[in-house]
């Protein structure tokens, strides 16, 4: 073996050891950057990949370099041979012994790159727990466990999955999506890094609720979207009686975990929570959620008995009112007596709500409603969803109304960012697409508009299919094809829209014939006293102009108020010829409406 032994002995004495032992350190020191950051940045795993590759098969390569050269107090050098005696016919032009090589790399130059990698590797590794938790800043609960095994429990479950969303929504530095996103991955197979990318968040919360008598514990995990790393996990538990301060005790949790800096507001919300009747909060909870199942009759039940039980009880008035509302008020079916009725209704809860709590961000929501639907008091009705939305930024129902309040008053462009929002707080809802399309139709871009249509009926198959439809009927009339037009809009039974198209395909006499029909059958005269607006849009087509201004300023000055007259005024292509009018646009002031287009349809806004 004394061939070995002298290899070994040479390796030593070019120091390829030590250059293996320091290649292995650096390519380590690679790998922990790799697993601790890319994923973080974004990088794709591909990337990460391929550097360990490279750096396998770079260690050959090391080692060769490591035989032929050597360090030396001068710098990198080619590694001489074995020392041999000098032979009587070396040249003379060879260096003299003593005289050292000349240096490849400095060891300026060596120390720099060395110093650098030791700084990386330990910016890595005493960094990494606080990188993977300083960034977060959007989160996703996904929906609890229940643990009680019993589905009728499910209720309870969901106002436990709902309030710790609501809770850390009032949070303005964090984005948190909506329940209605979060409810889509209800006992779902997906992976955490599949779910966090498809809602574009930093990291995701699951957990559990179990309640045992007058007991409950809620569960809670927080996980690291992009790489799937359980980052903190904590039982809460406490009596229903303050069944609030334990919802906001898991949300303070929360926000501490992910290192979120809280204002002062923020901590005293969290750090402070009224006391419940149990009963009655669990009233609350099923009047809630048969509020989501779009039963208003129910809601509205189980809501008045939490309440009497209750009076107390802020949030639950908050819903109540708009309980009332969607019970009463927001169905075109109803009498304008029952939807007065409903609105009256609604006001006395939110009045109690915002007496028991002003900080109360649905109230102010369902209060813009009001001011605005009721009232037209729209000044007030702004300063209420902008309110709500200083209390509550993640609250995408404020957003959403007042995306549509916006665009009802001749704001469509502020209205389209408050509906982009939403749609980043709540990305698998229906309704932001839905209020995107809104705009684009009113906007009178027909094309977007059936774009974003569509994909509302995507997320909720069926949904506003008949919206769509009149959608395609505005895009024939736009294309000039108005035969078609009229034939669809018959179909459909779109009076305005037929009588539109007649009129412009020059066939005056059946668009009178229709106006003689209602006003021979009395029809006529009857809607002109109870919906001055809708006849405004009958003499606004056969361009009677004083007459349809004359309903126009009767509508506004009727106490019944249309409810989507501000909508006509602004956007409704028959009102075009009347938009240079004195009278048109002194009705537009007294509104407060902000003119969008001119009198030749021409967007101006």
């Amino acid at each position: 073996m004394p061939n070995f032994s002298a290899f070994i002995a040479e390796l030593r004495r070019r120091r390829v050891f030590r250059v293996a032992a320091f290649y292995g350190g650096i390519a380590f020191v690679i790998i922990q950057i790799i697993d601790g950051t890319f994923d973080l940045m974004g990088v794709p795993e591909w990337v990460g990949r391929t550097m360990v590759v490279f750096m396998a098969l770079g260690f050959p390569v090391s080692m060769i370099l490591a035989w032929i050269f050597d360090i030396t107090p001068d710098g990198i050098v080619r590694t001489k041979g074995a020392s041999t005696p000098l032979t009587a016919g070396q040249a003379s032009s060879e260096r003299p012994e003593n005289q050292a090589p000349r240096p490849i790399i400095g060891n300026m130059a060596l120390g720099i790159v060395t110093s650098l990698a030791i700084l990386v590797a330990a910016w890595s590794w005493l960094g990494r727990g606080d990188n993977e938790t300083s960034i977060i800043r959007s989160i996703a609960v996904l929906p609890l466990d229940n643990l009680m095994g019993d589905p009728e429990q499910d209720y309870f479950v969901e106002g436990m999955h709902e309030a710790i969303i609501s809770n850390l929504a009032r949070l303005g530095a964090l984005k948190v999506i909506s329940r209605t996103s979060a409810m889509r991955y209800k006992d779902t197979d997906k992976l955490m890094p599949e779910i966090a990318r498809e809602l574009n968040v930093d990291a995701v919360v699951e957990g559990s609720v179990l309640k045992a008598g007058n007991r409950v514990r809620i569960t809670a995990q927080l996980i690291h979207g992009a790489s799937d790393e359980h980052l903190w996990s904590n039982d809460y538990e406490g009596d229903l009686t303050d069944i609030l301060s334990l919802q906001k005790t898991v949300a303070r949790a929360i926000a501490g975990e992910i290192g979120l800096a809280l204002k002062p507001e923020e901590e005293a919300y969290l750090a402070s929570a009224p006391q419940v009747n149990p009963e009655a909060y669990n009233l609350y909870l099923k009047g809630w959620h048969f509020r989501n199942l779009h039963n208003a009759s129910m809601a509205v039940e189980y809501l008045e008995q939490a309440v009497a039980l209750d009076s107390t009880f802020a949030q639950a008035y908050a819903v109540l009112a708009y309980s009332y509302a969607a019970r009463y008020g927001f169905k075109f079916e109803n009498s304008l007596v029952i939807v007065d009725y409903g609105f009256n209704l609604m006001k006395q809860a939110l009045d109690k709500a915002l007496d028991l709590d002003p900080a109360q961000p649905d109230a102010h929501t369902h209060l813009g409603l009001y001011q605005e639907q009721k009232k037209w008091e729209f000044v007030a009705a702004e300063a209420s969803f902008r309110r709500a939305l200083e209390l509550d930024p993640n609250n995408v129902n404020a957003r959403n109304e007042y995306g549509w309040f916006l665009q009802r008053v001749g704001r469509p462009d502020e209205a389209l960012a408050e509906f982009r929002r939403a749609q980043e707080l709540d990305p698998l809802s229906h309704l932001p697409p839905w209020g995107i399309a809104g705009v684009y139709y009113n906007t009178r871009e027909y094309n977007k508009a059936l774009e974003y249509c569509q994909a509302a009926s995507e997320l909720q198959p069926g949904f506003g299919d008949w919206h769509a439809n009149r959608i395609k009927r505005e895009i024939l009339m736009q294309q000039g094809r108005y035969a078609e037009a009229s034939d669809e809009a018959v179909k459909a039974g779109d009076l305005f829209r037929q009588l539109r198209a007649e009129w412009a395909l020059g066939n005056r006499e059946k668009v009178y014939s229709v106006r003689d029909s209602l006003r021979s059958s009395g029809a006529l005269q009857q809607l002109e006293q109870e919906h001055p607006h809708w006849s405004a849009r009958l003499y606004a087509i056969m361009g009677e102009q004083e007459k349809a201004l004359s309903l126009l300023e009767r509508a506004y000055e009727d106490t019944t108020k249309e409810r989507y007259y501000p909508v006509g005024l602004v956007y409704y292509p028959e009102f075009d010829f009347l938009r240079a009018a004195p009278r048109f646009k002194a009705l537009m002031q007294k509104m407060g409406l902000t003119e969008v287009f001119d009198q030749y349809g021409q967007r101006i806004r």
